[in-house]
């Protein structure tokens, strides 16, 4: 849920709660004063009708309220004295609607010219609470939907050209890159809290353009300068190795070395790469035919694999076509192909299975279960083979990361790596 519509859905509940509060209220004060008001009414009523009955000489008793709005009853001097004016809602039977509805009675006594004592009740007009609240709840309710229409009106047209700037700035951070050179200036605000952050972030994404760079400039710069003493040093090395007067056992030193060389050399390519995808630098993106790059790495691998005496088998039930970088695609499998066949043994085999939407690595090893939890982490060697840098399975993981790609690992009596779509 959008921010703007989070805070009118909050406004609206604490509005409707504090209406609803409000009408409550309001109910309650508005029914008081309607009793008041037909209190005050009575109690005219009330003098009325005595100053009427002074001029009769015999008061004649009324036991119920059939055609006057009110009953009079002789009681005795200190019954009467007891009495004082009392006010109470009452039901009374309607003969003519054939049901019972609410009314005031008032309560009194009074004594007449002739000394005798009479107790009086005088009936109000029908009090109908029932369709006061009825009438309160429908002006309510319309109160309510004009609120709620006026705050969708305000959340639309108001709020969100207030936050325009919000927007504007998460678009920004959506389209940018550390990799790019140009930067393109944040939307202006008059809104002084918007215009402080847009301030902030400028300044963070600077300083982090600006050490993304330095880091990025370092490695590339470490990684050259360590390469070439390195392809210098293996050229000397093999020259050195050429040398008639050497032993034999000196040859042999040397060709460690220049076999040390060779990882180092591996090694420092293999981190270089890391570097440069987990910094995503493989921009461009494209949708690619799996079965393509599977067919071709496999006939790049035919030879190699024929040499190590392991059969690679393929099976294609459809191809797979995804989108992503293409240099990204070709490591991924080269890596994953290399890494069966290096840690696999000698007359064993490789099953690779393709499918409309992932493709899986099978391979036989010496190995058994590697632990998931460290198979992808980098220079975890489960294998003795000294060629191995530790970082074929971290760079596949990498690609798949940055790739929207997915890596599982099980095992069943040979090592089954699986690559499909994270969506």
């Amino acid at each position: 849920m959008k921010l703007i519509n989070h805070t009118l859905w909050i406004l609206s509940a604490i509005l409707f709660a504090t209406v609803g509060l409000w009408a409550f209220l309001f109910y309650s004060q508005l029914l008081s004063q309607i009793k008041t008001t037909i209190d005050e009414g009575l109690t005219n009523h009330k003098i009325a009708i005595i100053d009427n009955l002074k001029d009769e000489t015999v008061i004649s008793e009324q036991n119920n309220f059939l055609d006057k709005s009110y009953i009079i009853k002789n009681v005795s001097e200190d019954y009467a004295l007891q009495i004082t004016d009392s006010y109470k809602d009452t039901l009374i039977f309607s003969t003519l609607k054939n049901s019972n509805y609410e009314a005031r009675l008032l309560t009194t006594a009074f004594v007449s010219s002739d000394g005798k004592y009479y107790e009086m009740k005088v009936l109000s007009h029908e009090l109908n609470k029932g369709k006061l609240i009825k009438k309160i709840i429908t002006s309510l309710l319309w109160l309510f939907l004009f609120l709620f229409i006026s705050g969708v009106l305000v959340n639309r047209f108001v709020l969100k050209n207030t936050w325009k700037p919000f927007y504007n700035l998460l678009e920004y951070l959506n389209e940018f890159r550390l990799d790019k050179n140009t930067f393109k200036e944040l939307t202006k605000t008059n809104i002084k809290e918007f215009a402080l952050l847009n301030e902030s972030v400028q300044k963070l994404l600077n300083t982090n353009v600006d050490i993304f760079n330095s880091q990025k400039q370092f490695i590339e710069n470490a990684s050259h300068e360590l390469q070439t003493p390195l392809a210098i040093g293996i050229n000397k090395l093999e020259l050195l190795a050429g040398d008639s007067d050497l032993s034999a056992e000196q040859i042999k030193k040397i060709g460690n070395i220049i076999e040390s060389f060779h990882r180092l050399s591996g090694l420092n390519k293999s981190l270089l790469l890391l570097s440069k995808i987990e910094n995503k630098q493989f921009i461009t993106t494209e949708t690619l035919s799996f079965d393509e790059i599977i067919s071709r790495i496999i006939q790049d691998f035919s030879d190699y694999a024929e040499f190590q005496k392991i059969k690679i088998t393929y099976v294609k039930d459809a191809d797979w076509k995804f989108k992503m970088n293409k240099n990204l695609a070709d490591m991924l499998v080269i890596n994953l192909v290399k890494n069966a066949i290096i840690h696999n043994k000698t007359g064993g085999d490789l099953n690779i299975h393709l499918t409309a939407s992932y493709f899986t690595i099978k391979n036989t090893s010496n190995l058994t279960q590697m632990h998931i939890d460290k198979l992808f982490k980098r220079f975890n060697k489960n294998s003795t083979n000294k060629n191995s840098t530790g970082l074929g399975l971290a760079i596949i993981k990498a690609i798949a990361d940055v790739s929207d790609l997915q890596i599982n690992y099980s095992y069943n009596q040979r090592h089954i790596f699986k690559i499909s779509s994270k969506k």
